[in-house]
C-alpha cells in the first residue's frame, strides 16, 4: 500500500510529554456560581464536569499518532497508519466519541438564526478581533457584567477552555458566543 506520511519518519522524535487538561477553568466558574447556579450546571449536560479530577492526557500517544498521518485531500477526515494499517478518524467517530451534532443544520432553522446573532461578541468584544479565554475570562470576572450575561460567558469559557480550546492564547470561536447567548437552544445541543 502506497501512502505518505504528513510527518516524514526521518523527523520523529521520541517524546515523554504530559499535560493536564485545563480544568482550572471549570473551578473558576464554580467559584463564581452562587449556590443556585452551581445546582443548576450540575444538572445540565456539561455538569459532570465538575466532579472529574484533573485528566490527564497522553501528549506522547497524541504525538505518536501525528507521526503515523498519511496526507489525505478531505478536510473532515484524518487517517493514519497503525502497524501497517490504514485507520480513518471522520466526523462521524468524531460524534460518536464527544456525542456532539456532527452534521448540517437545516437551513433557517433555530441553530443558524443564533449564529446570525453577535450580542454577547458585540457587547463584550466588540474592539477584538480575535478573543482569547483569558478575555472571556475576565469579561465574567467583571462587577459590570450583569448576571445573565456572566452566567452564559462563563458557559462559553467552559466549552472553549476545556472542550474544545488547547491553548488560553488561541482564539474562541465566536459561534460558541452565539449558542450560549440562547440558553435553551445550548442546553437542548446534542
Amino acid at each position: 500500500m502506497d501512502f505518505q506520511f504528513l510527518v516524514p519518519e526521518n523527523v520523529w522524535l521520541p517524546a515523554r510529554i504530559s499535560q493536564w487538561s485545563n480544568l482550572n477553568f471549570i473551578k473558576t466558574v464554580m467559584d463564581n456560581f452562587d449556590d443556585r447556579l452551581r445546582a443548576d450546571f450540575r444538572d445540565y449536560c456539561l455538569g459532570f464536569l465538575v466532579d472529574v479530577p484533573k485528566i490527564q492526557f497522553s501528549a506522547q500517544l497524541i504525538q505518536a499518532l501525528a507521526c503515523r498521518g498519511i496526507r489525505c485531500d478531505k478536510s473532515h477526515e484524518l487517517w493514519f497508519n497503525v502497524q501497517g494499517h490504514l485507520t480513518q478518524f471522520g466526523l462521524q467517530e468524531y460524534a460518536i466519541v464527544t456525542k456532539l451534532h456532527a452534521g448540517s443544520f437545516h437551513e433557517g432553522d433555530r441553530y443558524t438564526k443564533a449564529l446570525e446573532k453577535r450580542r454577547l461578541k458585540e457587547k463584550y468584544f466588540k474592539s477584538l478581533e480575535k478573543i482569547s479565554c483569558a478575555q472571556l475570562e475576565k469579561a465574567f470576572l467583571r462587577a459590570s457584567t450583569p448576571r445573565a450575561d456572566r452566567y452564559k460567558l462563563k458557559l462559553a469559557l467552559i466549552v472553549e477552555g476545556v472542550i474544545t480550546a488547547s491553548d488560553n492564547n488561541v482564539s474562541i470561536d465566536e459561534d460558541t458566543l452565539a449558542i450560549v447567548d440562547d440558553l435553551e437552544l445550548f442546553f437542548a445541543y446534542p
